[in-house]
């Protein structure tokens, strides 16, 4: 019975601890953030894809021209082990949260129109577990000091420097295991130091893992706001925040420890169909009892066969990655005709979800009456496999199976422009507003592909067919079929009229 009761003592000490770290309740979630009740931690996102959370204190604090140390507990559990969502972040602001502020990439902390803003005031420390090639990220596994953008003034990979030895020691910031980042600013010294630590230590490395010389009163307001912020994408990850100690005047970090370690709950799994389970599996016995062995055996031998692939010389030349036929099968349940979102020059397109991951995905597919061949395959390869660009659609990759070939893109929830254009009676009318921003995104599409590309890349058929609309609305150019590369310095020469008619130049 001793026992008993002293495991209950050291479960109340935890979440004692825990729940006075916040203030007596003065912080304040907005977004997908929650306070998780069962355990008496602060969840700043959910399952939720596509989302973001912000926890601020209710109360601003006096940081100018003063000395301050501040730590918090966390822990990020993914959805996918192998592959991160995006990150959090700890901020400094001048108001009580980040207004407009975006999910994916931009972490909860700014949006496409105020990143990088001289007047925005605001010092975060990023805990980054994607790369982004538009920020300049080192890698899917980082901490950065930012100043008012998401572009790191100085960043690392995550881990510590070990006091007994100063090797370096990796942290995996999606493990899901909890673990604590110290904060501490000189004002004396002009210097900020950023440590991450794992939980079991009392007192965080000496050593720290990031230093930024610089003095940050002028981005300081006499009264700021501290607080934390998250975001997902396309796979879902849960940010938690479990506890967080502020102190002004003093640089040196104060000791902490848990009597009993915290572990976070694993990312909650989707619930099976039961029927569906029971008809499955009296179906395999079925099967299996009807056949026998061989002809089980057989089936196997098909389904191998089906799927096998060879590597082309061609593939050895062009880019992305190459997806399995088998993987690509599975995510549009067959290529079914449920899964078909519409056809194109190209062969039908259909909608798939990357079995392991919920990842949501566009498959172009040839067929035999396919106006364009194995060209216009290379031509969307070569060009749009190798670009980065917020406004131009993502191929993700490709396969090749038989004689079929197929192109994989993010997928688009809001479809091409023709639906708003030519819109039916029940269709979403666009304002002005996106009229005119979806002009501006194509502009800046193009911008990178004719100016700010290693070559100039000529797309030969924009038109509202090809302008796709992502979750937010915003418009991506997508098919890039018809497209010409060209060396900068060169006049264009065509041997051929290409485009859609309609939507070429009059003269052609």
């Amino acid at each position: 019975m001793s026992r008993e009761l002293l495991k209950v003592l050291q479960i109340v000490l935890v979440l004692f601890c825990t729940l006075s770290s916040y203030s007596n309740g003065k912080l304040i979630p907005e977004g997908a953030a929650a306070f998780d009740s069962s355990d008496g931690f602060i969840m700043l996102t959910n399952t939720t894809k596509h989302a973001c959370g912000q926890v601020f204190d209710n109360e601003p604090v006096k940081l100018k021209n003063s000395d301050f140390n501040f730590f918090f507990v966390f822990g990020i559990v993914p959805e996918d082990k192998q592959q991160g969502s995006h990150g959090m972040a700890f901020v400094f602001s001048p108001g009580r949260g980040l207004p407009g502020a975006s999910s994916n990439q931009y972490l909860g902390l700014f949006n496409e129109t105020n990143n990088n803003k001289t007047s925005n005031h605001v010092i975060a420390i990023e805990l980054d577990i994607h790369k982004d090639q538009e920020f300049g990220d080192i890698d899917n596994n980082h901490v950065g000091i930012n100043v008012n953008g998401l572009r790191s003034v100085v960043s690392a990979p995550a881990g510590y420097f070990d006091d007994s030895d100063g090797s370096f020691k990796n942290l995996s910031l999606i493990s899901g295991n909890v673990m604590r980042l110290s904060i501490a600013y000189s004002h004396t010294d002009k210097q900020l130091n950023v440590t991450l630590s794992p939980i079991e230590f009392p007192f965080p490395p000496q050593k720290p893992l990031l230093s930024l010389k610089q003095d940050l009163s002028p981005y300081f307001s006499d009264e700021v706001y501290w607080g934390f912020t998250a975001s997902t994408g396309s796979i879902g990850a849960i940010h938690y925040v479990l506890r967080s100690s502020l102190n002004q005047g003093v640089t040196e970090h104060p000791k902490f420890e848990y009597n009993v370690i915290p572990i976070l709950p694993p990312y909650p799994k989707k619930s099976y169909d039961a029927t569906k389970l029971i008809l499955a599996i009296c179906l395999t016995l079925s099967l299996i009892g009807a056949f026998g062995a061989s002809w089980t055996g057989y089936v196997f031998y098909l389904r191998h066969k089906k799927v096998k692939e060879v590597l082309e010389d061609w593939e050895i030349q062009y880019g992305p990655y190459r997806f399995a036929y088998k993987d690509l099968f599975s995510a549009t349940k067959g290529f079914k005709a449920k899964r078909l979102l519409g056809r194109g020059g190209f062969g039908p397109v259909y909608k798939g979800i990357l079995p392991g991951s919920d990842t949501e995905i566009a498959v172009k597919r040839t067929c035999p009456d396919s106006k364009q061949g194995m060209n216009e395959f290379l031509a969307e390869i070569s060009t749009i496999g190798r670009l980065r660009h917020p406004n131009l659609v993502r191929l993700l990759g490709y396969c090749r199976h038989k004689e079929d070939l197929y192109l994989v893109y993010d997928f688009m929830p809001n479809g091409s422009l023709d639906k708003y254009l030519h819109r039916s009676e029940t269709q979403q009318r666009l304002t002005w507003e996106q009229r005119f921003k979806i002009i501006k995104d194509i502009a800046s599409a193009l911008l990178h592909l004719h100016k700010e590309w290693v070559q100039i890349i000529i797309h030969r058929d924009i038109k509202p067919g090809n302008i796709l609309m992502d979750h937010e609305m915003n418009a991506v150019l997508g098919d890039f079929g018809l497209a010409k590369l060209q060396d900068k310095g060169f006049d264009t020469q065509t041997s051929q009229v290409a485009g859609t008619m309609g939507y070429m130049a009059p003269e052609f």
